[in-house]
């Protein structure tokens, strides 16, 4: 290898070795955390089932039909996330649901990656540690993996490397990276919008062409949106609509168990942003992931659309800060919203140019000791939230997930319940169910001529709200004319096949 080759290498990895270490460190946290779920037989919801389902499908080239959310139910009438399909080739290597948990785990890292280098950049290695770190293990992503699979993992490190792009002005590849956004969940193609505006602002020196590009690219956005949530969801939907409006219809509407309920009035700005208070915890969390200076960025603007769709809406999990996978997105926007406030104290003329720097060492015209003082101190601020609120976050929960002692039971019941069968079942052993087999959730089944050949039930589900459930009797109150016989029990795992 010639001389100039071994430094353009050796540049490379002086570059991105940190940043590398740091993405894999949170990735492997998050791994061994998605394992011991999975052994702790942790099932939070039916949601893993239900994208296990869709990817087994897509696995195998066909429509996203899952059984679980109802007879013939095409997944892409719920949600619109036709960008999974990416994920049947590795599901068919590896068909189980924990392979989803695995693949969000290595998404959520890989979106460290760009955020720890540009914050190595500007603050140097430390600042990489302190910024990847923090951001890496940030309360929305954390929430995210507690939560198991859900589609927006998809867009985290995409937004991480949209975000980086905009601090530093490269403006093309911004668009770039932002624009499968719309393929991921439809409410994103307002996100999308937004990012369009904050270019178009951020650019508005550049001359006439910058700025219309930034504006057709925010009507990109708009339109993705509309067409989504007015015509592709509804003609998939089986009840010919999009079943998370915010007229209160955000029951899952096309399924057996939802409906729309009655339209309801938005409730005023003031209601939307403090009632219940939750929000304001919600926000407040928020603004710290940016080290509230973040705010000041224009890139902070993409947050708005996320926070109103679900602080206008009516289900409560939408608004709390703590659990689930609904920050997951805000968390790279606030991210990178810091980093582009701390790139411009630090270097004004440099934000304008988006020169690249390395290190401390490597920086241009050094900036006063103020500046880099208030860059510091800010960037310590997620870090500082992240040490207050780690004992509310899923992490800290892990050294208490360990081996259910009922796992051998679980894997006898899956065992009883043989390849290519129909069967009907709750939350506990959902989603390991899924491979080869046409997996139904309980309640779902009502409409059909000819109910599933098994079903599985744990007494211990909280599907059943703590009543005494045994599958035999159970399924065969809830499929008249249809006889069922118990097949397997153990540990509170009962296994019924039907007999006519």
């Amino acid at each position: 290898m010639r001389g100039p080759d071994r430094l353009a290498v050796g540049r490379v990895v002086a570059t991105w070795w940190l940043p590398t270490v740091i993405a894999c460190a949170v990735g492997a946290l998050y791994v061994f955390y998605s394992v011991a779920q999975w052994r702790a037989l942790v099932a939070p919801s039916w949601d893993l089932g239900i994208f296990a389902e869709a990817v087994q499908a897509y696995s195998r080239f066909e429509a996203p039909i899952v059984p679980i959310k109802g007879p013939g139910y095409n997944l892409l009438g719920d949600h619109f996330h036709p960008i999974l399909a990416l994920l049947g080739p590795v599901y068919r290597l590896f068909p189980s649901a924990l392979t989803l948990l695995v693949v969000q785990d290595v998404l959520i890292a890989a979106s460290v990656l760009p955020v720890a280098r540009l914050a190595q950049r500007l603050l140097g290695r430390g600042g990489a540690l302190l910024v990847g770190f923090a951001y890496g293990l940030g309360w929305g992503l954390q929430g995210a993996v507690g939560a198991q699979f859900h589609e927006v993992c998809v867009a985290v490190p995409l937004l991480a490397l949209g975000g980086v792009a905009f601090v530093e002005r490269r403006w093309g590849a911004c668009m770039a990276w932002l624009a499968p956004l719309v393929l991921v969940k439809e409410d994103l193609g307002l996100t999308v919008f937004m990012a369009g505006l904050a270019i178009t602002w951020r650019a508005r020196g550049e001359g006439r062409p910058a700025v219309l590009r930034g504006l057709a690219y925010a009507l990109f956005g708009i339109v993705a949106f509309v067409v989504t949530v007015k015509l592709l969801l509804p003609a998939m939907n089986p009840a010919g609509t999009w079943a998370y409006s915010l007229d209160g219809s955000a029951t899952g509407a096309g399924t057996p168990m939802g409906g729309s309920t009655a339209a309801r009035e938005v409730p005023s700005l003031w209601d939307i942003l403090t009632t219940p208070s939750v929000k304001l915890a919600t926000l407040l969390v928020l603004l710290a992931g940016a080290g509230f200076v973040g705010a000041s960025s224009p890139w902070f603007a993409l947050v708005l659309p996320t926070l109103a769709w679900r602080f206008a809406g009516s289900v409560d999990t939408y608004y709390v800060w703590d659990s689930w996978h609904y920050n997951a997105v805000l968390v790279p926007i606030a991210a990178c919203s810091l980093l582009d406030v701390i790139n411009r104290w630090l270097a004004p003329e440099r934000a304008a140019v988006g020169d690249d720097v390395d290190s401390e060492d490597d920086a241009p015209a050094s900036p006063t000791r103020g500046r880099r003082a208030g860059a510091w101190a800010v960037a310590c601020v997620p870090a500082l939230s992240l040490a207050i609120t780690a004992s509310a976050l899923p992490l800290w929960q892990l050294p208490t997930l360990t081996e259910d002692p009922r796992m051998a039971a679980a894997q006898g019941a899956l065992d009883a319940v043989p390849e290519g069968a129909s069967v009907e079942t709750d939350t506990t052993l959902l989603a390991r169910l899924v491979p080869w087999r046409e997996v139904y959730w309980v309640g779902t089944t009502g409409t059909m001529d000819t109910p599933p050949e098994y079903v599985v039930v744990d007494v211990r589900s909280y599907a059943w709200g703590g009543q005494q459930v045994d599958a035999e009797s159970w399924a065969s109150a809830a499929h008249p004319g249809h006889s069922y016989e118990t097949v397997y029990a153990k540990q509170g795992f009962r296994v019924a096949r039907r007999t006519s």
